[in-house]
């Protein structure tokens, strides 16, 4: 019976280790947002809930069974034709990252993605002026 449990392991292992890059990006994505999300409650006197930091571990759960059931599907429906796997890794990924985005936001009242475009903007009037 060991045996047995022990090459069932080794045969999860072996079929899914392709798919740890995505689920540990997705995963690091997730911890980020829910460090930046603690830090904007801190910041604004939030009150911070074992239910609002639960969510998070649903959310890590169910986007890594996601993650897991795309790469199957990949592999063994498509044949590796379509990169589902990452296509949905990358959907996942907008989402925190918007999230994140979202909760800086919320703190310092302008969002990542217009500062960098702020920034890009302000760097061609300075080209603009030169000549």
């Amino acid at each position: 019976m060991k045996n047995i449990l022990y090459g069932l392991y080794v045969s999860l292992i072996a079929i899914f280790s392709p798919a740890v890059p995505l689920m540990l990006t997705i995963g690091f994505l997730i911890g980020l947002d829910f460090i930046v999300g603690l830090y904007r409650a801190h910041k604004l006197k939030e009150t911070i809930t074992s239910r609002k930091m639960g969510n998070t571990i649903s959310k890590m759960l169910l986007y890594q069974a996601t993650i897991l059931s795309l790469y199957v599907f990949e592999v063994y429906i498509l044949g590796s034709t379509l990169p589902v796997s990452k296509i949905g890794a990358g959907l996942i990924s907008v989402v925190e990252i918007k999230s994140i985005d979202e909760s800086v936001e919320k703190m310092t009242g302008t969002g990542v993605w217009k500062r960098i475009v702020k920034i890009i903007k302000r760097g061609e009037s300075e080209t603009k002026d030169f000549i």
